[in-house]
């Protein structure tokens, strides 16, 4: 009986051994699968807080990365856009300085023209990335910019009066023929009579690059700039109406280089600015980045696995498991001998 009793309890003890063994093959298994040591954070020990704080850090940069990345985009978009503007300002300055206005061509040739320099400033001022319209600030479902070719041309008595730059938080506006029906329009959405006021309008963006560090860069159609522009492109297109004089052709001319250079000086200071943004952007996103690498690597020193060595720890294992199955087979048999 006592043989019986030792054999049995030797079988419990190769038993509890195998499982042991089974539970770190396992662990091995995970390893070679994963490249981490281990699965829970426990199994870690004094490391434990390290390695949370390592994650969560990556984490938080790593989302600051990709809110940079959306606001990178919208300024890059930005600084296209601009660009484009700003050859339509150089255009423009260049279809109002003609030899002459006499060919009866002129008018109808020119007023194509306009309507062709309005389209553009158009489609850039409705800009849609993302199904954000990126310069409708915070209304940015809708687009900022009404179907501009559809704009009134001023009329005679509105040579020589010059047009009131609206600043926040007015929609822009401008009226025509001031000494008669005196009618106000807009090139704005927002426009709902005379001296709208909406700050909707004017609302820049704003992202959180770091912690407790935000950059203001959200360009709104609203601008000083676009309201030059389009004031430069809406003075050309009065010149290509019928009736005039050649001397009120010439005024109209002359006041639409002065809006469109305007303009365009003011183009290229915004691009400037948003250029500063881009910069800044660009240079967080680079320190995320370093941190994150410099990071990654103290948290795969705690974390990883040498999967080669696992590789070769399971194989040695698995030999020995082997084995000990065969060991608690035959001390079954030989136990259950020793009791019949």
């Amino acid at each position: 009986m006592a043989i019986s009793t030792s054999t049995i309890g030797s079988q419990i003890l190769n038993q509890n051994i195998l499982k042991t063994n089974q539970d770190y093959f396992n662990t091995l298994q995970y390893r070679l699968a994963t490249g981490t040591k281990f699965l829970d954070l426990k199994n870690y020990g004094t490391d434990s807080a390290r390695i949370v704080d390592l994650r969560q850090e990556i984490e938080s940069r790593a989302s600051y990365s990709r809110a940079i990345d959306l606001a990178d985009l919208i300024t890059k978009s930005y600084d296209t856009a601009i660009d484009a503007m700003g050859n339509t300002m150089q255009e423009l300055i260049n279809a109002a300085d003609p030899l002459s206005t006499q060919d009866t061509n002129w008018p109808n040739d020119n007023a194509v023209i306009a309507d062709n320099l309005l389209l553009e400033l158009q489609t850039n001022l409705n800009l849609e990335i993302g199904g954000r319209f990126i310069f409708a600030a915070s209304n940015y479902t809708a687009q900022p910019v009404v179907e501009m070719r559809n704009l009134s041309v001023y009329t005679t008595t509105d040579i020589g009066v010059a047009n009131t730059i609206e600043t926040a938080n007015t929609v822009p506006q401008h009226v025509v023929d001031s000494g008669g029906a005196a009618t106000t329009e807009s090139y704005h959405t927002s426009f709902a009579g005379a001296n709208t006021i909406d700050e909707n309008a004017w609302e820049t963006l704003n992202v959180t690059i770091a912690d407790n560090q935000t950059i203001d860069y959200g360009i709104s159609a609203t601008h000083t700039a676009f309201q030059n522009a389009i004031e430069a492109v809406l003075r050309f297109k009065s010149a290509t109406q019928t009736g005039l004089t050649e001397a009120q052709r010439r005024s109209f001319l002359t006041e639409a280089r002065a809006a469109a250079d305007t303009a365009r000086t003011q183009l290229r200071q915004l691009q400037s600015e948003n250029g500063v943004a881009m910069d800044q952007f660009q240079n967080a996103k680079d320190l995320h980045q370093a941190f994150n690498n410099v990071s990654q690597i103290a948290l795969d020193d705690l974390t990883g696995a040498d999967t080669a060595t696992a590789a070769t720890e399971m194989s040695a294992l698995q030999a020995q498991m082997q084995a000990s199955f065969a060991t608690i087979s035959r001390q079954a048999s030989l136990s259950l001998v020793n009791f019949l």
